[in-house]
């Protein structure tokens, strides 16, 4: 009896080593063989593709977004498209901010200051008038001027 169960046992074993045997092989034929002239003709298919809402999903979910994009974005399908390079640049920086030099250097790339306001107000000395920037006549930032960070919100108000 026990060595009908250890044959058994064997047969088990190398059905399954033959079964990813199989598996490795189809993927070095897709990877070598298919998936080159499958991803020619891809490409050629997504040549005058537009933005739209699938893509940025799509985008954002190779991404890997945690619950913080959440609470920085909120609902994807509520975004409206002028959004949708900002929201493209929470997703890629939350990727890259395991690492704070690697945040950094995201920030660089695209030209967003990550320097904290608090610290430079602090240092700086309170005017007696209200400066000029504050009567512009403008809410916007000045043309030129770096980007900052805007605090966390939950959620975009149209």
């Amino acid at each position: 009896m026990r060595g009908f169960r250890h044959r058994y046992n064997d047969i088990d074993g190398q059905l399954e080593e033959a079964a990813g045997a199989k598996q490795r092989l189809d993927a070095e034929r897709w990877r070598d063989e298919l998936s080159p002239g499958a991803m020619r003709r891809f490409a050629a298919l997504t040549r005058k593709l537009a933005w739209s809402r699938a893509l940025l999903k799509a985008l954002v979910e190779e991404l890997y977004p945690d619950a913080l994009f959440t609470e920085l974005v909120g609902n994807l399908d509520r975004v409206p498209r002028r959004q949708w390079p900002h929201v493209l640049a929470i997703a890629v920086a939350l990727r890259l901010s395991w690492r704070r030099d690697a945040l950094a250097h995201i920030a660089r790339r695209l030209n967003i200051s990550l320097t904290t306001t608090t610290s430079r107000h602090r240092s700086q000395p309170r005017h007696t008038r209200p400066s000029r920037r504050r009567f512009s006549g403008s809410p916007r930032p000045r043309q030129g001027a770096p980007l900052r960070f805007a605090p966390a919100r939950r959620g975009w108000r149209p």
